[in-house]
């Protein structure tokens, strides 16, 4: 948490707009985390799925947490399942692309 915070304020105003999905497992407990940690960014929660995961977590095939997925300006998922020592060169390509018109 503390590197999303980190990458929140060094990137946010140039685009960068971070969305973190909590799992389905004490969903409850999500509100009181993100307060206590003060996370200046979004986080939703996972709707259940099959066999108690998330439907986030069936669809992007999670299979780590946290796990890192990077949509572009247009859209497009263009990295999926980062390691953390990935994100952000990853973050830095797609930051420079420009804003589509």
């Amino acid at each position: 948490m503390p590197h999303l915070k980190e990458l929140h304020e060094k990137y946010g105003e140039k685009g960068l707009v971070i969305v973190g999905v909590h799992t389905v497992k004490d969903a409850g407990k999500a509100a009181g985390f993100v307060r206590d940690q003060e996370i200046p960014y979004a986080v939703a929660i996972d709707r259940k799925g099959k066999e108690d995961k998330g439907i986030t977590v069936e669809t992007y095939r999670v299979d780590s947490f946290p796990d890192y997925y990077l949509v572009d300006r247009k859209g497009i998922l263009r990295f999926a399942d980062l390691a953390n020592s990935e994100l952000d060169e990853a973050l830095e390509v797609l930051l420079a692309e420009p804003a589509p018109k």
